[in-house]
């Protein structure tokens, strides 16, 4: 089964990071890429990190009206930091490998969301 784990920096403590700390983060999370799968039976497909909120475009149809505007949806939605698209048929695997990122060290959060495959008739 496919899985979306959401990395949030909910008390921005990932935003204070020295330089060097976050490179340090950042080479963790490669590490962990090439042992996830060897070590948990958990399949990682692939890491995105967000860029910063401003970044964000939100869309939004009102009756016949779309509208566009700067920035996240939600004011939670800016402290979403990653993304990770995983298979396991573990979910108490998932959840170990959860604890393992190197951002939860460093006070992210990850929330774990079961994905359902689009069925193409």
């Amino acid at each position: 089964m496919k899985y979306v784990l959401l990395g949030y920096d909910l008390d921005r403590s990932l935003e204070h990071l020295a330089a060097k700390d976050k490179g340090a983060l950042h080479r963790e999370h490669a590490a962990l890429h090439l042992t996830a799968r060897a070590s948990s039976g958990v399949r990682l497909i692939s890491h995105y990190r967000f860029r910063s909120p401003p970044e964000a475009t939100t869309v939004h149809l009102a009756g016949t009206d779309l509208t566009r505007r700067d920035g996240p949806a939600t004011s939670a939605s800016g402290a979403l930091r990653a993304l990770y698209l995983v298979e396991s048929d573990d979910l108490d695997a998932l959840v170990v490998l959860a604890g393992r990122l190197p951002a939860v060290g460093a006070g992210a959060t990850i929330e774990i969301w079961p994905l359902v495959e689009p069925r193409i008739h």
